[in-house]
């Protein structure tokens, strides 16, 4: 797809330069709209877990011609095992549980992403929307560098707490619900000297999972853990380590030393792991794509698919009903229903497995079994209804 003009093109703002916010300006742009991305960071996103590209994504991100790049990226990672405190390979997990047809880190999807995203495409990084106002025929929107504009539409590609949804919609915990724990990730040198593996580490209430990337010289660490919901200080690293420390203390096999390089890291992330529910993804001439609006959770495995699908979804309807946003926007929203709750049942089927009970002991091979196939008939009920998101494309988009 190559970038087209258009003399009566919309203007859209997209909030988010992450990857739902990406793969839509660069659909849009190819279209011939005119996508202005605005970013709160000052640079893309340097810290996060691995994700998992399937089914439908890919043939997105191969329309994008990335697909070769992406592989080369890929983390190539085989096997996982369950350990237990002695370090002993108790269980062989499903390599579909774990990864899709490409795994690979999260900054490093959005960087390839972005780099292909450029052409027909304004990005402003450290800016953000203070304000907007749906005057009805177009957006007034108010950024906090006190800059002002007005967009045809506006869509918030900004994550899981989305502003762009808190100022259209409404506040955060009237449609983010919180899974009943919490993770971090971080990444440091393979000290364990794991090869083209991955290791997941339970007790109850808690979980450590580490695999390797970057040809085995570093490890992705997970840490997960069960707690009610808290109010903290999103922006204060040290009180966030200091919660981990607590929580992990005393867990055994390896966790103290892996925590000692925690201290150390330098690409941290920390989060609730929590699902959004909204009643609709859009309101006049707002709407929300990703995880600002159907965010499914680390857990289900399919938060990037379900990125990437439904921008290229959204594009398509905008694309092909250029003027008629209402329209556009309910047939992005009759596309994307099926995916999105299969995902996020995927996502709360898998919970119990992956964080065992505070008071279990341990996690019985049956159980684990029983798990899987779950998982299993539920992960292709969910590819199947993603694979239908995409392929219910308006005919103007058809190639």
């Amino acid at each position: 797809m190559r970038p087209t003009r258009r003399d009566d093109a919309s203007t859209v703002l997209i909030c988010g330069a992450g990857i739902a916010g990406t793969v839509l300006a660069y659909r849009l742009a190819c279209a011939g709209l005119r996508p202005t991305v605005v970013e709160r960071s000052a640079g893309l996103r340097q810290a996060g877990n691995a994700v998992d590209l399937r089914g439908p994504a890919v043939e997105v991100v191969a329309d994008m011609g990335v697909l070769v790049e992406l592989e080369a990226r890929a983390t190539q990672l085989g096997e996982f095992f369950r350990i237990d405190s002695s370090g002993k390979r108790v269980f062989t997990m499903a390599p579909e549980v774990i990864g899709g047809e490409i795994e690979l880190l999260r900054t490093e999807l959005n960087a390839v992403l972005f780099d292909a995203a450029q052409t027909g495409v304004e990005y402003r990084f450290g800016e953000s929307i203070r304000s907007l106002h749906d005057r009805g025929d177009v957006v007034a929107v108010t950024f906090d560098s006190g800059r002002r504009g007005d967009f045809d539409l506006v869509i918030g590609a900004d994550g899981l707490h989305s502003r762009t949804r808190a100022l259209a919609f409404g506040p955060e915990t009237e449609f983010v619900r919180h899974l009943g724990c919490y993770q971090a990730h971080f990444t440091t040198d393979n000290i364990l000297g794991l090869h083209n593996a991955g290791l997941l580490f339970n007790r109850p209430g808690r979980s450590l999972g580490c695999y390797t990337v970057h040809q085995d010289r570093e490890l992705v660490i997970g840490l997960f853990f069960e707690s009610a919901q808290r109010v903290y200080d999103r922006a204060d690293v040290a009180a966030q380590r200091h919660w981990i420390n607590r929580t992990f203390d005393g867990m055994g096999w390896r966790a103290a030393e892996l925590l000692e390089a925690m201290q150390v890291c330098d690409d941290f992330y920390f989060d609730a792991i929590a699902q959004v529910a909204l009643a609709s993804p859009y309101r006049g001439r707002v709407a929300l794509v990703g995880d600002a609006a159907y965010g499914p959770s680390l857990l289900s495995g399919m938060g990037a698919t379900l990125a990437i699908v439904g921008a290229a979804v959204l594009a398509d309807e905008l694309s092909c009903r250029s003027g008629d946003h209402r329209q556009a926007f309910a047939r992005y929203e009759a596309r994307i229903r099926d995916m999105t709750r299969l995902s996020q049942e995927l996502a709360r089927a898998s919970l119990g497995w992956f964080i065992q009970p505070d008071g279990a002991d341990g996690i019985p091979p049956d159980t684990q079994l029983a798990a899987d196939r779950e998982s299993d008939v539920l992960r292709d009920r969910t590819l199947a209804a993603v694979r239908a998101a995409l392929g219910n494309r308006p005919s103007c988009a058809r190639k």
